[in-house]
C-alpha cells in the first residue's frame, strides 16, 4: 500500500525558529532519545545521509544552472595537470611556461571568463547555504557532539580513525558529492585556474582597479570555500577517501595563488593566513609607499 504521512499541528512553519516552543522541546527530547550508546551511529548516518543528499542536490543545481559553460570546459582538449604547472604562481613559472595555458585571458572570450565566474560564484553561494545548515543543526544536536567526542575518545586508544563532528560532516559531504561530482569536478579546477589567469593579468594595469578588486574578492571566496572543505576523511562512514586529489587539484594551487596575487592589505588578515594550510599566522605588514 501507498505509505500515508500525518503531520501533527503546527509542525510547518516558514523558517525553524518560528516553529513553536513545544516542537523545540520535542526535537530536544527525540536527541537525547537517539543518542544513547547503542543508538547514536544510527543517527549520525542520517544526519550524513542528509547532508550529501543536500550536497548532490547543489551540484545537480550547478548542472542545471551552468550547462554550457560547464559542457564548454568538459568537451575541450585542456589537460588539468598541464594547466597546474603553468598557472602563475610557482616558483619555477616562467613566462614561457605560463604562455602555453590554454585558459589565459587572451584566449578565452570575455563571454567565457564570465560564465566560469559565475559558476564559481554559484558554488560559493551553494557552500555558504550548507554551512548554515550545519551550523543550525550543530546547536540542535549537542548529545549527537558528546556521542562523537565519546567515540573518538575510544578510537585513539586502539586506532588512528577520524570520526568528523558535524560540521565537517557537511563540508565533506560538499567536498565527496558536490565539488568532486564527476561533472562538477574538472569544469571547477578548469575555472578556478581561469579566475588565477585574470587575477595575475589584472596587476598588470589591464583593467580598471575596481575590475581588479572584485577579481581578487572572488580569488579570496573561492580559497575560503577549498580550505574550508579541506578536513579529514570520515573513517566511520562509506565515503570514499578525497582529501588528496582534493588538496593536490584545487587547495594547494588556489591557496597559493590566494597567497601570491591577493592585495597587500588583504593578504595579511589573519583569518586568510590561518586558512592557508602548513602556515603558521605572519605578522601584518603595512602597505609600501
Amino acid at each position: 500500500p501507498a505509505p500515508v504521512v500525518f503531520l501533527k499541528t503546527n509542525c510547518l512553519a516558514d523558517r525553524v525558529d518560528a516553529l513553536p516552543e513545544s516542537m523545540e522541546k520535542s526535537i530536544e527530547s527525540m536527541v537525547h532519545r537517539m543518542t544513547r550508546s547503542h543508538t547514536w551511529g544510527l543517527l549520525y548516518e542520517s544526519v550524513t545521509e542528509e547532508l550529501g543528499f543536500r550536497a548532490k542536490s547543489a551540484a545537480h543545481a550547478l548542472c542545471a544552472a551552468h550547462a554550457r559553460c560547464m559542457d564548454g570546459l568538459l568537451s575541450e582538449d585542456i589537460s588539468m595537470k598541464q594547466e597546474r604547472m603553468c598557472l602563475p604562481i610557482w616558483r619555477s613559472s616562467r613566462e614561457m611556461v605560463t604562455s602555453l595555458s590554454k585558459l589565459r585571458p587572451t584566449g578565452v572570450a570575455a563571454e567565457q571568463r564570465a560564465a566560469r565566474r559565475e559558476l564559481l560564484r554559484q558554488v560559493s553561494l551553494e557552500w555558504c547555504e550548507l554551512e548554515d545548515l550545519t551550523e543550525f543543526l550543530d546547536s540542535q544536536l549537542g548529545p549527537l557532539e558528546l556521542a562523537i567526542d565519546n567515540f573518538r575518545g575510544e578510537q585513539e586508544l586502539s586506532s588512528k580513525a577520524h570520526t568528523p563532528h558535524i560540521r565537517d560532516i557537511g563540508r565533506l559531504m560538499f567536498r565527496n558529492f558536490c565539488l568532486l561530482d564527476s561533472r562538477v569536478f574538472r569544469p571547477l579546477c578548469l575555472a578556478a585556474y581561469g579566475l588565477v589567469h585574470e587575477v595575475y593579468a589584472s596587476g598588470s594595469g589591464q583593467c580598471r582597479a575596481e575590475d581588479r578588486g572584485a577579481l581578487t574578492d572572488l580569488l579570496e571566496g573561492v580559497h575560503a570555500l577549498f580550505a574550508g572543505c579541506d578536513v579529514a576523511d570520515d573513517d566511520l562512514s562509506v565515503s570514499k577517501h578525497t582529501k588528496d586529489a582534493f588538496v593536490e587539484h584545487l587547495v594547494e594551487p588556489i591557496s597559493a595563488a590566494a597567497e601570491k596575487l591577493s592585495d597587500w592589505d588583504v593578504a595579511g588578515h589573519p583569518s586568510r593566513d590561518e586558512a592557508l594550510p602548513g602556515r603558521r599566522r605572519r605578522p601584518s605588514r603595512a602597505r609600501p609607499g
